[in-house]
């Protein structure tokens, strides 16, 4: 490591200071708590560039002539979205609308999504896949056959990813193609961390892209996430946001698609409004969905006592909601630690749907048959009092949600529903669902991607403020995260340095120690490579918590598993022993 990890670490793992007591708070604290800060998504952080900051806003503008520059050149023409973990699986989600766009419009689609780890991460994380920059590469070079300009926005919210610096270097050396680097840090906190079996880090990525001529930046600074290092929230929501409005700008203005795709005001002489305008959509979206602060506390309390009776949340849904649910449930297994199956998302059409004809790899295994058939005959015969399940979908096209639901709600379970365009009939009249109902902007019919990101911040917070309520927070961090990558596990360094006031050292050997169970860990074990701690950590449960205690210097490793046996909130036997010291 080339430079000081505490003093150049990405805002985006920084704790934020609005949501410190998070984890102190009730339902209603928490969604008031998330809605500050969501808040930053437009407003900004600290004195850092903002996404309506006038030097932002002619950087996105410049991103998106140079797309239309791609799109309007002759030959074959590509744009790709790449990214790891949230960030790929909204690539995903992102190529496929716009795709549909092209196609309704008689045009060929040109958008390609990668994703670290391939289909499969999109439902079940693939450990240490975002570390390969080779890797990345090989899978990029496919897309790439036969193209005469190409365009990859690589997403990577701390800009820690390897995965995306491969492409990004790859990109820069190959003169048909530009690169963008899509995240929410300053260039110079890109991380300068070491990366196993290549000659770069992405900080040096980074700062060759400065100058790059190919090279653009889109990274407003949306402050520290509300859970620390959660990019699936702000981060995620700032990514769809984003990757919406350069791209459908860019296919307006290239022609590709027409105006009246969006029922927004434009202005040809001026571009900058315009982009103003779009961002101004997305932040009425945001506070019309907060006007519901008491039918989401409802739904995070749901949750909450769901995942603290061992119960389940389930996800059933259509369309891109239910991609959303997919996406929110396929998250919480690295985020907060939690099993597979505490929280599933059920999509009608499943990988039809997701990915479309040829894609289905539910052979897999279990985990990856998503069809609702699947919820039915597997799933929901086992629903019971201490689960719930969730309808996601559109007004008018949710009729067939009262199957599911219904039937769970036979069966005891608790149930909601959070629908996009409410206003015509859905035949779901089901008494004791929560219902949340989105519509903050009127024309989601054909704005779609508005009711989507609306839906993203409803089920975001529900399954957020359900394992915050479950004990896997101290503070606002996250505690019980499965170190499963290069990032998560310098992430867990800074968590135990931060939240026990230790140093580098100490905190490494701590963790260490948990992840080998042992206190005396031999040199081979202190100097490993970190793919070898991936490798012992990934599977094995509490080893954040017990480093945790270990760094506090008041447990041994058979001492401190014990505790957490008896007290599984951190927070509760650190002030413990904290009082018996004074």
């Amino acid at each position: 490591m080339s430079t000081d990890q505490k003093s150049l670490r990405s805002i985006t793992e920084l704790p934020n200071e609005l949501s410190r007591d998070i984890d102190l708070a009730s339902p209603g604290g928490i969604v008031k708590l998330l809605r500050q800060s969501d808040a930053q998504i437009a407003v900004g952080y600290s004195t850092y560039p903002a996404l309506l900051d006038p030097e932002m806003l002619d950087r996105i503008e410049a991103c998106i002539e140079a797309l239309v520059d791609v799109l309007r050149s002759k030959g074959k023409r590509r744009v790709i979205i790449s990214g790891a973990g949230t960030s790929g699986r909204l690539a995903t989600v992102v190529c496929r609308e716009f795709n549909r766009h092209l196609k309704a419009h008689g045009q060929e689609p040109v958008f390609s999504h990668l994703m670290a780890g391939g289909s499969p991460a999109l439902i079940k994380a693939k450990e240490g896949a975002e570390d390969d920059p080779h890797q990345a590469v090989v899978e990029l070079k496919p897309l790439l056959e036969g193209v005469d300009r190409g365009m990859l926005f690589g997403v990577t919210c701390g800009f820690s990813a390897p995965y995306i610096a491969g492409q990004l270097e790859y990109c820069m050396n190959d003169e048909r193609l530009s690169g963008v680097l899509l995240g929410f840090n300053p260039v110079e906190r890109a991380r300068d961390a070491d990366v196993e079996n290549w000659d770069k880090t992405f900080h040096q990525v980074a700062m060759r892209m400065v100058d790059h001529p190919r090279a653009f930046f889109l990274n407003p600074v949306v402050g520290p996430e509300p859970i620390t290092g959660s990019t699936r929230m702000k981060g995620g929501s700032a990514t769809k946001l984003l990757l919406e409005i350069v791209i459908g700008l860019a296919l307006i203005r290239s022609g590709l698609i027409p105006k009246e795709t969006y029922q927004l005001p434009f202005s040809p002489e001026d571009p900058i409004e315009t982009l103003w305008t779009f961002i101004q959509e997305y932040e009425k979206v945001r506070v019309e969905v907060y006007r519901q602060p008491n039918e989401i506390a409802r739904l995070v309390k749901m949750g909450g006592e769901a995942l603290r009776r061992e119960g389940h949340i389930y996800y059933v849904g259509q369309d891109t909601s239910g991609i959303l649910g997919l996406i929110d449930a396929s998250e919480c297994p690295p985020t907060f630690g939690a099993d597979f199956g505490d929280v599933r998302g059920f999509l009608d059409g499943g990988w039809m749907t997701l990915l479309g004809p040829g894609e289905d790899i539910s052979h897999v295994g279990p985990e990856y048959r998503i069809t609702i058939e699947e919820f039915e005959e597997k799933i929901l015969p086992e629903v019971g009092s201490a689960d719930l399940v969730c309808g996601l979908g559109y007004g008018g096209g949710s009729v067939w949600l009262d199957g599911p639901l219904g039937k769970a709600k036979a069966q005891g379970a608790r149930i909601a529903k959070v629908l996009i365009n409410p206003g015509s009939p859905t035949g779901i009249a089901l008494d004791g669902a929560v219902g949340i109902e989105l519509d903050p902007v009127g024309f989601f019919e054909t704005n779609k991607a508005f009711g989507e990101y609306a839906t993203k911040l409803v089920i975001n917070a529900l399954t957020t403020g359900a394992h915050v309520l479950s004990g896997k927070v101290y503070e606002n961090r996250m505690v019980d995260l499965k170190i499963s990558n290069n990032k998560l596990f310098y992430r867990t360094l800074g968590i135990i340095q931060d939240l026990m006031g230790v140093d580098v050292d100490t905190a490494r050997r701590s963790l260490v120690c948990s992840i080998f169970a042992t206190d005396e860990p031999t040199r081979e074990q202190l100097e490993a490579k970190i793919s070898a701690y991936v490798d012992k950590a990934t599977l094995a449960k509490r080893i954040v918590p017990r480093a945790l205690l270990l760094a506090t210097g008041r447990f041994n490793i058979e001492q401190a598993g014990q505790a957490l046996h008896e007290e599984p909130i951190v927070r509760v036997l650190v002030d413990k022993y904290a009082a018996k010291d004074k």
